[in-house]
């Protein structure tokens, strides 16, 4: 049996499947599907700095989101969480602001707010939240950790940046990022611990073990160091390093 915490859906087939297996009436869904689709008309250009395509992490995110037994507005929230971020392209050329009527009328007024707030918090330091502020605050921060921890499944962080030997202090490389990653290691776990999100606590426990990144993943890097925009771009497949 498939574990959601170790390896989450990365496609809608699977996030669909994975509603089914854990029971859903129609409306749910069709709510889900309908979230799916806004997500994938705004985001399919983009890239991950691993090359993944950008919808799959918000499936994944949806999908830890599900495991962890949330509110299907939660859920729905998840495979949108980053669509009112500047760095996202919209439909229409939309400014993060304008977008809020659109998602509200698509989803409800309760995703809108949901989004809108995890979008606010998105970066917020959890180290300094106290437990009160944490179980206060428990849908973003739930969305935030499944976030983390979608970024860490299936060692994606080691097919960013370029030649192995570059530079930690390079802003975006794989070193760069698991050095951040580490350094959070312990609120994120803690923080986990705080909602009960016992299996997202698994997850980032068990993917932070950067020891066990197999070698030969560097061979796949993409010399991206964030995600990448693709409309238009010429395909030129993966930036190919001097003495890599």
């Amino acid at each position: 049996m498939r574990d959601y915490f170790l390896e989450p859906a990365q496609t809608n087939l699977e996030l669909y499947a994975q509603v089914i297996a854990r029971g859903s009436d129609q409306s749910q869904r069709r709510l889900l599907a309908r979230a799916y689709h806004h997500a994938l008309h705004q985001v399919f250009p983009l890239a991950r700095g691993s090359g993944k395509p950008f919808i799959t992490h918000l499936v994944g995110t949806a999908s830890l989101v599900l495991q962890s037994g949330c509110p299907d507005e939660w859920v729905v929230a998840a495979i949108l969480h980053a669509v009112y971020q500047r760095r996202v392209p919209y439909l229409g050329g939309l400014a993060p602001e304008s977008r809020r009527p659109v998602i509200t009328e698509a989803l409800g007024p309760g995703v809108d707010d949901l989004i809108y707030r995890y979008t606010e918090f998105e970066n917020q330091n959890l180290s300094v939240m106290t437990a009160a502020e944490v179980k206060d605050n428990s849908d973003v921060v739930t969305l935030r950790l499944a976030d983390e921890l979608e970024d860490l499944c299936g060692h994606a962080l080691a097919l960013h940046g370029g030649a192995p030997a570059e530079e930690p202090a390079v802003r975006g490389s794989f070193e760069w990022r698991r050095a951040a990653k580490v350094g959070e290691a312990e609120s994120l776990i803690r923080t986990a611990q705080l909602l009960g999100l016992n299996g997202i606590e698994r997850g980032i426990s068990f993917w932070m073990d950067f020891s066990s990144v197999p070698d030969e993943m560097l061979d796949f890097r993409t010399g991206w160091f964030s995600s990448v925009d693709l409309a238009g771009t010429e395909d030129t497949g993966p930036v190919q390093n001097p003495g890599s």
